[in-house]
């Protein structure tokens, strides 16, 4: 059996545009890993300095909702890379798509059992630290769900060398955001 490899070859537009994209998603990525290392940081010096944890009078919240958020945050990525291989099947983009809706549904849920178990924002440090990672980690959710949806409807009219390029930016965003979940649910939950 014998395998044919297509070469890629862009025009130097084409090439001058991936070079551009690549750099400024990579820029976007540093910097929002900035801004998930600054809260890694200030959760570290609270963690640490705690004398018990969870802090007194808080319960640490049930591992089951994190858990379903990693479980669909993990299988939304090795969707996307089903997808990646073949853009012309896009079943993976649309895998990846309904898993990040469910992973924020999984979310709203955890706030809202954050709330029934008397865990508030105001309640201390260590609720707003967990409020604020899973706030700040959703707003980057909802914006690569953008992404995602505007993919999809750019691969809708064609795999082209734009539609590549966009899809390698969006991957990287969205795998981005599943290594800080992952980050999170160890940091934050489990541990």
């Amino acid at each position: 059996m014998t395998t044919t490899v297509v070469k890629k070859t862009l025009s130097k537009n084409d090439q001058g545009q991936e070079i551009i994209s690549s750099v400024g998603m990579i820029v976007a990525l540093v910097s929002f890993a900035m801004l998930f290392a600054t809260l890694m940081m200030g959760f570290a010096m609270f963690r640490l300095t705690a004398p018990v944890w969870p802090p007194a009078g808080m319960t640490k919240p049930s591992l089951l909702l994190p858990s379903l958020s990693t479980l669909c945050i993990f299988l939304s990525s090795v969707c996307y890379m089903k997808f990646e291989k073949n853009m012309a099947d896009n079943r993976g983009l649309i895998a990846t798509i309904v898993l990040g809706f469910i992973f924020m549904i999984i979310q709203t849920l955890l706030w809202h059992s954050l709330k029934t178990q008397g865990i508030y924002v105001s309640s201390g440090i260590f609720p707003s630290i967990i409020y604020a990672f899973t706030w700040i980690h959703a707003a980057h959710i909802v914006a690569a769900l953008a992404m995602l949806i505007w993919l999809y409807r750019n691969v809708q009219k064609g795999v082209t060398p734009t539609t590549q390029r966009q899809a390698g930016n969006t991957g990287k965003f969205w795998h981005f955001l599943g290594i800080v979940w992952f980050i999170m649910f160890v940091t934050i939950f489990v541990i």
